[in-house]
Formats: C-alpha cells, sequence, structure tokens
C-alpha cells in the first residue's frame, strides 16, 4: 500500500508543478486554450479570461507550484495535501458550473479522490489535531 501511496503523490505533484509553472511561466494563448477545451460551455472561456487579465491566475498558479512541491518531499507532503483540498474543490467547482466539460470534471474529481486517499492515511493524527478536546466555554 505504501507503494501507491508513494505513486499517487508523486504523480500529483507532477501534476499540480506542470500546472503551475504553466500559469507561471508560459504565454497565455487564447486560441490554443479553446482548441484544447473546445468542448467547455462559452461562459468557462470568458470567466478563464477575466482571471487571466486579473492576475488570479499567477496567485493559482503558484500555489498549485507551491502544493506540487511540497508532496514531493517526505516531512511536507502532509501539509500539500492537506493545501490542496481547497484548491481542487475550487477547480472542481468552476469546472462542474462554468465549464462543464465532462472530462475537466472527471479530471478534478480523480485527482480530489486520490488526495483525499493520501489524507486517509493519516486520518488518526489529523482527527486528534481537528477535533482535540478544548477546555473553556465554548
Amino acid at each position: 500500500m505504501n507503494i501507491v501511496a508513494y505513486v499517487i503523490r508523486f504523480l500529483v505533484a507532477f501534476i499540480f508543478i506542470y500546472a503551475g509553472i504553466e500559469k507561471l511561466f508560459l504565454p497565455y494563448n487564447p486560441s490554443v486554450f479553446r482548441a484544447d477545451a473546445s468542448e467547455a460551455h462559452e461562459s468557462f472561456f470568458t470567466f478563464y479570461e477575466l482571471l487571466q487579465g486579473a492576475g488570479y491566475l499567477y496567485f493559482v498558479g503558484f500555489f498549485q507550484l507551491l502544493c506540487g512541491l511540497l508532496l514531493v518531499f517526505k516531512r511536507t507532503w502532509l501539509l500539500g495535501s492537506i493545501m490542496l483540498v481547497p484548491l481542487l474543490l475550487c477547480l472542481l467547482m468552476t469546472h462542474l458550473f462554468f465549464s462543464k466539460y465532462v472530462l475537466f470534471i472527471a479530471f478534478d474529481a480523480l485527482l480530489f479522490l486520490m488526495v483525499l486517499f493520501l489524507l486517509s492515511r493519516k486520518r488518526k493524527p489529523l482527527k486528534n489535531i481537528l477535533f482535540a478536546e478544548e477546555s473553556g466555554i465554548f
């Protein structure tokens, strides 16, 4: 089971390192992007170009790259996995509500399940941290 976890970890790391580098360093070409995702709904392209124009995709790309790099190292993979949960939920919801492209939705859902699998391997320590007993009024 450890081998499966390592393979999943490095696969997800590679995907997010590539996605982060692509958003941060490669020039955005709308015609190529539209051709690659021609099945997506038109509202997705409008939304994506708005995010691109505002510079928000640099923020997303930075965190994709950071999470991917954190997944590579033994001491930081858990932090990278935790950070990927909200990022993947945002990506999944963007494709669910805007692109409506089944391939994108399936890909993001698969990545989300892979990250949940990684987190499930540390569920006991995470449970102890997230749901720790506290003394006091609340």
